[in-house]
């Protein structure tokens, strides 16, 4: 757990004020956590407090929210920015992109171990891969997927698709996870898709955890690129200029160790391939570990402060 705060300090004057960059926080562990012990700890969280720590020119918010909501702010207001977004054409005419934060495996498809033994059993290849596009083409159950949320050029078309046949189950629960889940257990979604270590971390203590297994899909890329992305104004422009000099220093080491650390030890070789394809340059070893700068960062906004310049301002709510 973080470390407790030390104090708090009051603002300064509203005319004042330095432009707020409103976080918004999703709950979509082990990307983003907002409860229990690894509050703050998800990979893009950490990824988050570090670029909090070196934007020093401007007074940082952390705001709860969900994809939807998300996506639904971020055309209204100016200063709106989440480090966990995929690239898509549509988001770039409300959405400015940073220089990607780190390679990632893509998503997959998580389905009832007893599902592939009747009725996806036509559907899967001799290596266990699932074939989703005929699955849709043929209408056969219902896939079950996060509202707002892009899952990769390959996927998105598929899912586009599945929408048109009626054969969508669409989230907006704020724990869209364990929904999937929910659903799969309930019979209602033969599939649910989602990335690999978040079909690993929510089952990773469950008695359940049997019943379940995770379908790489076919055709799918072998990874994609994770962005920070602002809402499409001045403000978000420059603080994509502004982050994109960070993101030069600490993509190859601090960035990568936060993602990695999710990862099972049997995948980090590829990552590290998949790392050198996207960017060109080498991983740089390091033992992982929270900055205490950064663990104040997070102490001082999840408990609802503001961060400027190296200390906690109290807010209005």
């Amino acid at each position: 757990m973080f470390a407790a705060l030390a104090g708090l300090t009051a603002p300064t004057a509203k005319a004042e004020m330095p432009p707020v960059i409103e976080w918004y926080l999703i709950d979509l562990p082990p990307i983003q956590n907002t409860t229990g012990e690894l509050r703050g700890q998800g990979y893009t969280d950490l990824i988050r407090w570090r670029l909090i720590a070196e934007l020093d020119g401007y007074r940082h918010v952390l705001r709860n929210s969900n994809v939807h909501r998300m996506l639904h702010d971020i055309k209204a207001k100016p200063n709106i920015c989440n480090p966990a977004f995929l690239h898509t054409a549509e988001r770039e005419q409300f959405m400015v992109y940073a220089d990607p934060l780190h390679a990632q495996f893509p998503n997959g498809a998580a389905a009832l171990k007893s599902s592939q033994e009747s009725v996806l059993r036509d559907y899967l290849d001799a290596d266990g891969t699932l074939d989703l596009d005929a699955l849709v083409d043929d209408e056969v159950g219902v896939v079950a997927v996060q509202a707002g949320r892009s899952y990769g050029p390959g996927l998105d078309e598929i899912i586009a698709r599945a929408d048109q046949r009626n054969q969508l189950f669409v989230i907006t629960a704020n724990r869209p996870i364990e929904t999937k889940f929910g659903l799969l257990a309930a019979d209602r979604a033969l599939v649910s898709l989602l990335y690999p270590y978040e079909y690993a971390y929510v089952l990773r203590n469950a008695d359940t955890v049997s019943l379940y297994d995770f379908l790489p899909v076919k055709g799918n890329v072998p990874y994609t690129l994770n962005h920070l992305a602002c809402s499409r104004s001045p403000l978000g422009v420059a603080v994509i200029e502004a982050s994109n000099r960070i993101i030069a220093q600490e993509r190859d080491g601090y960035f990568a160790a936060a993602y990695r650390r999710w990862l099972p030890e049997s995948l980090l070789p590829l990552h590290e391939a998949h790392h050198l394809d996207a960017f060109g340059s080498p991983l740089q070893p390091q033992r992982f570990e929270i900055q205490p700068g950064d663990e104040f960062i997070a102490e001082c906004m999840l408990d609802g402060g503001a961060w400027y310049r190296g200390s906690c301002q109290k807010t209005d709510h």
